[in-house]
């Protein structure tokens, strides 16, 4: 039986305030939902239509509270326009950040605040095998549900640490390259095969007190008339860069 306690709980994880105090997030979506149970995500409560359930009900686990629900009811649960035929309650991992256990690129995120391009970003890292996100405290939340839709079901392969970067690059002893525009020819530049890859704020650029760690800045070249790229188009052409030396 849907409640009215329920369809508040799960309206409410669309703040971050609430998701941390429950310590919950909301997936929606069978891509999404199945995605993140395929990498261990804890799974503590489903809504979804009878005929999804009696699709995936057996890949559940045992202890998940499982509502069946109608159109109505799941649009009244939906944070979306257009309402799936899944919504997923997970719990927010907490990674321990484990210096030692991390080798080749670690991408660094400073202050990124679009959703959008914080998802991105996960799906890329995804898609390049990196495992690790290092996010300023003012980052947008990995666990805000747009950023969740925008991952597509990566989030639960890449393990995102929230904190002081600098606090991380003194811990993690890797060379910091930081994406700017005033840098050395991305496509000239010698990568590191241990790197931090620094990419800053969509308006303001990388913050100042970061400046200090930084080893070395590298540029896309300009060749036409755009003003400038999204963070989001800058770190895949970056990741290609560097995959594309250091794989060779």
């Amino acid at each position: 039986m849907l409640t009215k306690a329920t369809i508040k709980l799960v309206k409410s994880l669309a703040e971050k305030s609430n998701r941390y105090a429950n310590k919950l997030f909301v997936a929606e979506g069978s891509k999404s939902v199945l995605d993140l149970l395929a990498t261990n995500g804890e799974l503590i409560q489903i809504f979804a239509y009878a005929d999804w359930l009696k699709i995936q009900e057996a890949k559940l686990p045992n202890s998940t509270i499982i509502t069946c629900v109608s159109e109505k009811e799941m649009s009244q649960l939906s944070l979306l326009k257009s309402p799936r035929e899944v919504i997923a309650l997970f719990a927010i991992p907490n990674p321990r950040f484990e210096p030692t256990q991390m080798k080749g690129l670690v991408l660094a995120l400073d202050t990124i605040q679009d959703p959008g391009n914080l998802g991105t970003l996960i799906r890329l890292a995804d898609w390049y095998g990196v495992k690790h996100l290092l996010c300023s405290a003012d980052t947008v939340d990995a666990y805000n549900p747009k950023v969740v839709q925008a991952t597509m079901g990566s989030l639960g392969r890449v393990q995102m640490h929230y904190g002081d970067l600098s606090v991380f690059f003194k811990s993690l002893q890797f060379p910091v390259i930081a994406a700017n525009m005033h840098g050395k020819a991305a496509r000239q530049f010698a990568y590191p095969i241990n790197m931090v890859l620094l990419l800053g704020n969509e308006g303001a650029g990388i913050s100042p007190y970061l400046e200090p760690f930084i080893q070395q800045s590298i540029s896309i070249e300009k060749l036409g008339s755009a003003e400038s790229l999204n963070v989001a188009m800058a770190g895949a052409i970056l990741l290609d860069r560097y995959f594309g030396q250091v794989l060779g």
